[in-house]
């Protein structure tokens, strides 16, 4: 199968380029007191994997590998422009819904599913559609059209979330946060009618909902049926915060968003020492991450890790062309994300990672 990716850049891009949000004076709240903790059975909380695949190029050990240390779900990413390449007309090439359709259900996996319309810092519509605003009726048509040659592409798949998006607050600004808001309110009517019993949103980076567009987001989340973030605890240079600000941002984002079911759609933590980080202090991260969960295991329903195992460092030259820097932090957090080394080697996050959730009931 494909390697299906979600990663959250924007914080990476305005470190490195220097564009700046203002940010919002956020609660600093009391971190929650680790002494206070208790190891707490997983109950119905979902453990996800983002799987990526090591240097064998073998997707179906790599999803065993996952699977046995506790994976019950993992993502799916789908590329609005990908699929629909003209007007009502959607490429069999790209056709990742029925291959997931047919290898997941018999696996026992559920997925969340992501359909990216913004995919970080890109608008991804089909040609002939750009430059429309987002709520422009023929784009929120084609849209809900699209959503039913998803349903059927996938009729035995088990989705856990469906995400309007992937880190929409990486690329709107201005005029378009009310535009996006009315696209998705009419679109999520039209999900609704198709996945009643799934929940449906939009992904965020935590940063965006904890600062520049804590506001924007909280109006767009009004309604969503949950809050989907992505996680990555990093400095503005790229080095990495310590392991327990985890403790510290899960009581924030609880803060914030009361009441309301969390779904963290993708969280990491590098290890490279171009990151002022270690395997230790990843495989600590992870732990602390367990901690900070079962301190909000009524709210937090979801945590997916990303991503199995370090990336191929093709791939992160790639990602430094395609946007265009090139930083040996920038590179060293792509290529050292993974729970595993590319040689297909555990790293001791990894360990972490079945250690913990062994202890809960995965």
């Amino acid at each position: 199968m494909r390697r299906m990716m979600t990663l959250s850049l924007i914080l990476l891009v305005i470190a490195v380029s220097g564009r700046s949000h203002k940010a919002k004076p956020t609660v600093n709240p009391s971190p929650t007191n680790p002494s206070t903790f208790s190891t707490l059975p997983k109950g119905d909380r979902q453990l996800s994997i983002d799987i990526t695949e090591g240097s064998d190029g073998d997707f179906n050990d790599a999803f065993t590998l996952a699977r046995d240390a506790g994976m019950e779900v993992t993502g799916l990413s789908v590329y609005w422009d990908e699929i629909e390449t003209s007007p009502d007309v959607y490429d069999p090439d790209s056709n990742w819904l029925a291959i997931a359709n047919s290898f997941y259900p018999t696996r026992g996996t559920a997925v969340s599913l992501t359909i990216s319309v913004i995919e970080t810092t890109n608008a991804r519509l089909p040609t002939d559609l750009a430059g429309k605003t987002f709520n422009d009726p023929e784009l929120i048509k084609r849209f809900n059209e699209l959503l039913d040659y998803v349903a059927d592409q996938i009729p035995h798949l088990t989705l856990t979330t469906i995400s309007i998006g992937n880190e929409v607050d990486g690329y709107l600004n201005g005029k378009q946060w009310d535009q996006y808001d009315n696209f998705f309110q009419a679109v999520s009517i039209h999900a609704h009618g198709l996945w009643p019993d799934v929940p449906i949103g939009v992904k965020a980076t935590f940063d965006g909902l904890t600062g520049g567009a804590e506001d924007k987001l909280a109006r767009l989340n009004q309604t969503s049926d949950a809050v989907f973030i992505t996680y990555y605890p990093l400095n503005r240079d790229i080095t990495v915060k310590e392991p327990d600000a985890v403790l510290a941002d899960f009581d924030t984002i609880s803060r914030l968003y009361p009441e309301r079911s969390i779904y963290f759609l993708e969280l990491g933590y590098p290890s490279g020492k171009d990151n002022n980080s270690s395997q230790g202090k990843q495989a600590e991260f992870v732990r602390q991450t367990f901690q900070a969960w079962d301190a909000h295991l009524e709210q937090i329903r979801l945590i997916s890790f990303t991503w199995l195992t370090d990336i191929d460092p093709a791939a992160v030259k790639r990602y430094e062309r395609y946007y265009g820097i090139s930083n040996r932090g920038f590179a060293s957090y792509l290529g050292t994300l993974g729970l595993r080394t590319f040689d297909n080697k555990d790293k001791e996050a990894f360990r972490a990672l079945r250690e913990e959730a062994e202890k809960r009931g995965w």
